[in-house]
């Protein structure tokens, strides 16, 4: 990647593109790591501080995407009534210092409410939802970062309801305590004199999407749980302490800890502490778990356990942190899982792979599959996912032949329908299972074979690869669910999504006729689908590329030259969507 120079029309800072890019390449790790399959997108909105001399009130960047100036042209008119409106504006501090910063920070918060009331239009058309930061001064202009996630995506994942500190009602999940976080990273950034923000990648101050994570993780946890008991002084540190202790040699085993106060009356004990342990004092914690197994459940508040016993049935689910083994354990209520801890790293509780997801792979692979069969394999994931051992299980639309062609290498038994059972023994032994798409088995502790390919991985183990050599690409219509002894889970092959061709070439077309100042939405498509272009296809858009890089440039520009495009062998038709006329012909 060389860069060059670029002109920016509504110009805040030098670095605000890096600096945009940035926070969306942030938001990009954080849900990546937590497991949140979304696609953030992030702007930032500038307007101009009063009195400053500035060629445009209000600035975009990025300047070429979906969002326009006409879509914030009421915003100063606007935020300056919101300031001098806020509800705020007659409260009356008990210090000094606070009463000087109140007329900055109401006028900061009135900013951060209007960009995001300006939003709402293009939030519903998109079917997005906007995060903002609090507006941040820097040079002339205030500062908001924005982060736009579908809600389609937002909504698959349930938030936790509860009354804050000051009796305000509120909800939550993992997945904005993160998002918040993102924002604050940015407006911190932003208050910083030097360097400039964008100007430094990777640099000590800021915090990595691990470490944002871990205090979204933590931050999720200090959240009032217990009804009329706000006073929670954080849990995440003192579970993930007791998970990690032996007990007389033996590791953690199932067990809960039921958070509730002490005298709350759907509480039934078994045994009651006389004088409650504090959670602080982990080892004698992890000896009072060792008796919440097998059904029993400790009642625990935010700081001590209070002892041995049940809740009633016909209460309200309380919440509940299931510890299920060494180093894991699970924040839910009821049956909704809300937070799912393994080795210190937090994540969304989800389905392994998500159920539409899993009906479109497996029927591309698959020819004339019907939608029972795959319900059966789904199930077969998720049995395998739950008994928590390493393991490799091949659907094959040829397993009777390869069950004979392998026998010499495996164990062939009479065609056996799958179940939890048969699982739990044929993953006690080294092989693959070998199983048709109907959920048949027909062989177990089979070695396979196959040709090592460019998708094999030193980094990976034997299962993984062994996986990999046998079923190759897909077309032979053989899947593999492989689940490492890290607990690592894979689909082989997991074919990426079909798109729609006419969308691509309409892009590359658009791209050949683009200009330095318009060719950006395009180029970034083309980017994010690269795999999918042919020979003719990346030729021209190369081509374009070459014309518009080396072209006249304004004084001032930085552009980053975007990796030349080449076609990829995996690539065929089998990634397009059918058009209704390939689905006519398909049918009849």
């Amino acid at each position: 990647m060389r860069i060059k120079v670029k002109p920016l029309q509504q110009f805040m800072w030098g670095y605000q593109e890096h600096f945009q890019g940035n926070v969306e390449f942030l938001a990009q790790e954080v849900f990546r790591l937590i497991g949140f399959e979304a696609e953030p997108n992030a702007l930032l909105v500038g307007l101009a501080i009063p009195g400053e001399d500035v060629r445009n009130p209000v600035c975009l960047c990025p300047e070429d995407g979906r969002w326009t100036q006409e879509m914030f042209a009421t915003l100063p008119q606007a935020a300056q009534v919101a300031y001098e409106q806020h509800p705020d504006q007659n409260l009356i501090y008990g210090d000094s210092a606070t009463m000087e910063e109140k007329p900055e920070n109401l006028r900061r918060r009135a900013i951060t409410d209007e960009v995001k009331r300006h939003l709402s239009r293009d939030d519903e058309l998109n079917g997005v939802r906007s995060f903002c930061s609090l507006a941040i001064p820097y040079e002339k202009y205030y500062v908001v970062a924005v982060l736009q996630v579908p809600v389609a995506q937002l909504e698959r994942h349930p938030t936790i309801r509860y009354r804050g500190i000051y009796g305000q009602n509120g909800t939550t999940n993992l997945i904005e305590r993160c998002i918040s976080l993102i924002l604050s990273e940015a407006a911190y950034e932003l208050l910083q004199s030097w360097p400039q923000p964008g100007r430094m990648i990777g640099r000590d101050a800021t915090l990595s999407a691990v470490e944002i994570v871990g205090r979204a993780a933590r931050s999720l946890m200090h959240i009032p749980f217990i009804s009329g008991d706000i006073a929670n002084s954080g849990l995440f540190d003192r579970i993930e302490a007791v998970t990690k202790l032996l007990y007389e040699r033996d590791e953690l085993g199932r067990s809960s800890l039921v958070l509730a106060g002490p005298d709350d009356p759907n509480v039934q004990y078994v045994i009651r502490l006389a004088d409650p342990v504090a959670l602080g004092q982990t080892r004698w914690l992890r000896k009072l778990v060792e008796m919440s197994r097998d059904g029993a459940q400790l009642i625990i508040g935010y700081n001590h356990v209070y002892g041995l016993g049940s809740v009633s049935d016909v209460s309200a689910p309380p919440f509940v942190i299931d510890l299920t083994g060494p180093h894991e354990w699970d924040l839910k209520q009821g049956d909704q899982v809300y937070l799912r801890v393994r080795y210190g790293a937090a994540r969304l509780a989800q389905e392994p792979i998500a159920a539409d997801r899993f009906e479109d792979n497996a029927k591309r692979i698959f020819e004339r599959i019907g939608d029972p069969a795959v319900a059966r394999m789904n199930n077969v994931l998720r049995l395998l996912v739950g008994l928590k051992r390493g393991s490799l299980i091949i659907f094959a639309a040829d397993a009777a032949a390869e069950a004979e062609r392998l026998k010499g290498q495996g164990t062939r038994i009479v065609p056996t329908a799958i179940t939890l059972e048969l699982l739990e023994r044929a993953t006690a032994i080294d092989g693959a299972i070998l199983a048709d798409p109907d959920g048949v088995c027909h062989a177990i502790g089979v070695i396979l074979d196959g040709v090592a390919n460019d998708a094999c991985t030193p980094s990976r183990g034997s299962r993984f690869n062994s996986a990999v050599r046998y079923v190759g690409n897909g077309t032979g219509q053989r899947l593999a669910f492989v689940i490492s002894d890290d607990a690592t889970l894979d689909l082989v092959p997991l074919l990426r999504a079909q798109i729609d061709r006419y969308l691509l070439q309409a892009a590359v077309d658009e791209i050949e006729t683009a200009t330095l100042d318009t060719f950006h939405k395009c180029r970034n498509f083309l980017d994010s689908h690269r795999f999918y272009l042919n020979q003719e296809q990346c030729d021209r858009v190369n081509a374009a590329l070459e014309r518009i890089e080396n072209g006249p440039r304004g004084v001032g520009q930085i552009l980053f030259a975007t990796t030349r495009f080449m076609p990829d062998p995996a690539m065929d038709d089998g990634y397009f969507l059918e058009t209704v006329e390939e689905r006519r012909r398909r049918r009849y």
